[in-house]
């Protein structure tokens, strides 16, 4: 789950580029979220949702870079300290590695960090596993611009790169890879590393300390340990789909694709679990429309038209077999008992 001191600091940034946060928040459920508490989160869908806000309104392409060097690591939280107290910056990189679920955002989820040695290199290798189409490179600059932030916040230094290599094609803004790398950047690689001495993993860190560091540690397992439900890993994958694709249904043979299975095998492994494809996207799609009602001035029609339906009524049709009320009934309702979770965070 993306943490609200994220949303908090996201929202400061994108004011240098003369972005309100109204704006910056419209339809996504936040607007009346006290920024002031940083405890809680948000959930996926409301995150792509800010995103897709701050790429519309910025006009940037190169958005995801400037977040991702720009990125304070305190918006981190517990694995944020836990890295700064660190002993080395492999230790760090290795904790990093290891929790980087808690970071919220795609760390872990959607996009994955991993670290090896190649000779006198290190190598940050990313992997994207899923993500909406139009925010995968911005996932992926993002995460390389925090790679260079986050060194910088536990070493002190600058991270000494060698290459940047890029497993996608030069974009529109390529340029601005220069500002943000002082190295040779290269574009249709076969994936995506950041390359530096691997001498430098070895640097001791000036916030070191053990005692600390242990306090940290156990905080980031109980974080983990909190979000690992006992929610089934295929369950949770599909869930995640439905989420990035809020806008749109996602037929089972495109979620298999995507998940890089057949049709048949996904069917096999949902039924020997006692649960259905259409079960999964009923709760994803039911969850997101009670957030939607309850936490957002969104008209009925706007929340059906963002939930992919065709027309109000039949969002009114589902919701009501959902949860045995119209919309309406839902969002007018002056007490109500509590709805568990259907939609989970990551």
């Amino acid at each position: 789950m993306v943490s609200m001191s994220y949303v908090a600091w996201m929202a400061e940034f994108m004011m240098s580029y003369g972005i309100s946060r109204a704006s910056l928040l419209k339809g996504t459920g936040l607007e009346n979220r006290d920024f002031s508490d940083p405890s809680g989160g948000i959930l996926d869908a409301q995150h792509i949702c800010l995103l897709r806000n701050a790429l519309k309104l910025s006009r940037d392409p190169a958005l995801g870079l400037a977040l991702g060097i720009n990125r304070p690591i305190a918006t981190q939280s517990s694995l944020g300290f836990a890295m700064l107290c660190s002993a080395t910056l492999r230790e760090a990189i290795q904790m990093g590695c290891q929790y980087q679920k808690i970071s919220g955002r795609f760390s872990g989820r959607l996009v994955l960090l991993s670290l090896r040695n190649e000779g006198t290199e290190a190598v940050l290798q990313i992997e994207v596993r899923a993500a909406p189409d139009d925010i995968v490179l911005f996932a992926v600059e993002d995460m390389l611009g925090s790679i260079v932030s986050t060194t910088r916040w536990v070493t002190g230094r600058a991270m000494p790169l060698r290459e940047i290599r890029c497993g996608f094609p030069r974009p529109t803004h390529g340029e601005a890879y220069r500002q943000y790398f002082p190295c040779p950047v290269v574009f249709d690689a076969p994936c995506t590393q950041v390359r530096f001495d691997a001498a430098f993993l070895d640097t001791r860190l000036p916030m070191a300390s053990s005692n600390a560091a242990r306090v940290y540690w156990a905080q980031c397992e109980k974080l983990i340990n909190a979000g690992a439900d006992s929610e089934d890993e295929w369950v949770h994958r599909i869930r995640t789909q439905m989420l990035m694709f809020s806008d749109r249904p996602i037929l089972l043979e495109e979620c298999a694709s995507r998940l890089g299975v057949s049709p048949r095998t996904l069917r096999r492994r949902l039924e020997g679990r006692g649960v259905s494809y259409q079960s999964i996207v009923d709760d994803v799609r039911a969850g997101l429309a009670r957030s939607y009602l309850e936490s957002s001035r969104l008209s009925v029609e706007a929340i059906a038209e963002r939930l992919g339906f065709s027309e109000p009524t039949s969002f009114s049709r589902a919701f009501r077999r959902w949860t045995g009320m119209s919309p309406r009934e839902f969002r007018k309702r002056e007490s109500h008992a509590p709805w568990p979770s259907l939609v989970g965070g990551g």
